[in-house]
């Protein structure tokens, strides 16, 4: 896929959404034929599939070093948190326009295979053996609560809000502290 058109796609995705996606406002934007657009194969689902592709690659890089970097279960957490939004600010266009983007529904049918839960689940096994938090009863449960309400504000501040200042390290130090120690505010 052409490059130059597939960045002109995504930029319009990123403004209008999907209904951008069409091959006259992909050729218009990119100044050339329509013609060019379609023997390109830049359709919305060829577009989505690139972008989900590219997700789920920038998930499976950056969740790494979490799992891997010395520290506590609670410091390899709250790195696993940083990743994910490192994930999300790479993939800002495409999660702006759907919260469905890490469904397994959605990763089959574009034929990408990805292990949402077994970077999280890991961690939470090493917080609790070495003490550094409590076990989980419901480990599923509890990453799909944290990872949404992370994923899908930070997606919203950053995607919709971004004029009043969530640039990704404020957005990401901000929801990593109130998801990290609680939402009132306290000294020290």
């Amino acid at each position: 896929m052409d490059s130059r058109l597939l960045a002109v796609a995504t930029e319009l995705l990123d403004q209008d959404g999907w209904t951008a996606l069409s091959l006259d406002r992909i050729a218009e934007r990119a100044g050339v034929s329509r013609a060019t657009v379609w023997r390109a194969g830049l359709t919305r689902a060829n577009v989505e599939l690139v972008l989900r592709r590219k997700l789920a690659a920038d998930y499976q890089e950056l969740m790494w070093h979490p799992l891997t970097m010395p520290g506590s279960g609670l410091d390899r957490l709250q790195a696993a948190l940083r990743s994910l939004c490192a994930v999300a600010e790479r993939n800002l266009p495409l999660l702006a326009h759907t919260d469905l983007a890490f469904h397994e529904p959605d990763l089959d049918a574009a034929g990408l295979e990805l292990d949402y839960f077994g970077p999280w689940l890991r961690i939470l096994e090493q917080a609790a053996a070495d003490g550094s938090l409590p076990p989980v009863d419901n480990p599923t449960r509890f990453v799909v609560a944290l990872t949404d309400a992370l994923l899908l504000t930070y997606v919203h501040l950053r995607a919709h809000h971004s004029t009043y200042g969530w640039t990704p390290d404020s957005t990401a130090d901000h929801l990593i502290t109130l998801l990290t120690h609680g939402y009132l505010p306290r000294s020290g």
